[in-house]
């Protein structure tokens, strides 16, 4: 029997394995090779970046999910503009991204419709992705006011789309027969409503730290990638994390290759954001109470840690820090949850601590014990080793790039002089009953730096 230890368990399968649609551990993986995403994608895509990253995002996210593969149906090969694969063509991309260009597709299986194809895709149920301005979703019709999409727009509708077809692979009777979608201008309004669609994109950021790069880091520097910079090398990012790449993070992390099993995180994220021409600093420690910005460095941050302590020492390091955390449990994975500061919580008061309880252990990790015992390990080490196995949080990758997107979305709307939240609470089982209540707290002025985005002709 091949013993799986937590460093190898692909944290979406877990989803699986907790919520007992597998008998056991080796199952798991088995399970997800069952089930394919497919994409069916309309000409003229090289006019429509926010398409583009739709794309990229479902094949990216879709792609470690939905082990089965991805299907896509293209109607022309154009060439593309999004950073991640400026230049290159449509058919090339799909494959770079470990997708497959096919012909037609298998009608019992969701579709993911992107553009406005000039044949539509023989399937059941279509999903047709909708983005205006910083709205983006899955819509049967909806006409948006005038108004650009920017990219990460996409990156939403494309996550929520495989959201949606992994939902429902997974028993959900509503998950992809509904319209839903979220505003990353106005995420507490209806995401179709013109207050949600926001102003045309104009300001990015010049420089930002990403505190800890595993599934959220990675998420966030996805959406960084795909942002308009006339000039790349206006962006500079301090990358925090001191761990190295394990087989398990190639589940979640939206820049991890199998390549990169053994890798320094800082090192995997950075040669990722150089390709684009963005300049890069590596601080490869953890985050604690001594790691704090110059005058001189940045003062935004983005935060994606997976244990409150780290969280616990953002105090008021930064001007302004996103912190995102996600659900832990079987069905809670679909759960997103930001906070900002400052705000009127101390980040003591945001995230307690608590104390560490053993993992429930449902009936496949018993199952897991007695095989480990009749395989002839003594039961005490069997059962600490699935302990451990259980204790691993379940995740999924279009979870975290919907996570990416909010938080990066947060410091956009700051360059652009809008209101803030000082906390999100989004759940993907219902994604347009999003709990977002106004900041009391006024922002303290600063200066965080900005340049201008490149707005298509």
């Amino acid at each position: 029997m091949n013993l799986i230890d937590r460093d190898q368990l692909h944290r979406t399968a877990k989803i699986a394995l907790d919520q007992g649609l597998v008998a056991d551990v080796d199952s798991a993986a088995a399970y997800l090779e069952n089930l394919v995403l497919q994409i069916h994608v309309g000409p003229d895509l090289h006019e429509d970046l926010a398409g583009q990253a739709a794309l990229l995002t479902s094949i990216n996210a879709g792609g470690r999910a939905m082990l089965g593969g991805v299907r896509v149906v293209i109607e022309d090969n154009p060439p593309l503009s999004l950073p991640w694969v400026q230049g290159q063509d449509l058919a090339t991309t799909i494959q770079t991204f470990g997708g497959s260009v096919v012909d037609t597709h298998t009608p019992e299986h969701p579709v993911i419709v992107i553009g406005t194809p000039k044949r539509r895709p023989d399937a059941e149920i279509q999903l047709l992705l909708r983005y205006s301005g910083w709205s983006g979703g899955i819509a049967e019709t909806w006409d948006p006011p005038e108004s650009q999409a920017m990219p990460l727009a996409g990156v939403v509708a494309g996550a929520l789309a495989v959201s949606e077809n992994f939902q429902r692979a997974l028993g959900s009777n509503t998950a992809a027969c509904r319209d839903t979608g979220l505003s990353l201008w106005c995420p507490d309004l209806p995401w179709q409503s013109p207050e949600a669609v926001g102003p045309a994109l104009q300001r990015l950021p010049t420089g930002v730290w990403l505190l800890g790069l595993g599934h959220l880091g990675q998420a966030s520097a996805w959406s960084l990638g795909c942002l308009p910079y006339g000039k790349p090398d206006d962006l500079e990012v301090y990358l925090v994390d001191f761990d190295t790449v394990v087989e398990a993070n190639h589940s979640t992390g939206l820049l991890t290759l199998p390549a990169d099993i053994g890798r320094r995180k800082t090192r995997v994220v950075a040669s990722r954001l150089e390709q684009l021409g963005h300049l890069t600093r590596l601080i490869e420690r953890p985050f604690d109470d001594h790691l704090r910005p110059s005058s001189a460095e940045p003062q935004l941050a983005l935060a994606g840690f997976d244990k409150i302590e780290p969280r616990r020492a953002l105090g008021d390091k930064f001007s302004r820090v996103v912190d995102a955390g996600l659900g832990a449990g079987p069905t809670d994975y679909l759960d997103i949850l930001l906070h900002t500061f400052p705000s009127e919580l101390t980040t003591a008061e945001a995230f307690p601590l608590q104390s560490a309880n053993d993992p429930v252990l449902f009936p496949a990790y018993e199952a897991e014990i007695s095989r480990r015992v009749n395989d002839g390990i003594e039961e005490g080490t069997a059962r600490c080793g699935v302990i451990e196995l259980a204790g691993a949080t379940p995740a999924a990758a279009f979870v975290g790039a919907t996570a990416g997107a909010l938080s990066v979305a947060d410091l956009l709307r700051l360059l652009h002089g809008a209101h803030r939240y000082e906390t999100l609470n989004v759940d993907l089982r219902s994604p347009s009953d999003v709990v977002a209540p106004p900041s009391r707290k006024p922002q303290e002025p600063f200066n965080p730096g900005f340049t201008t985005a490149l707005l298509p002709a």
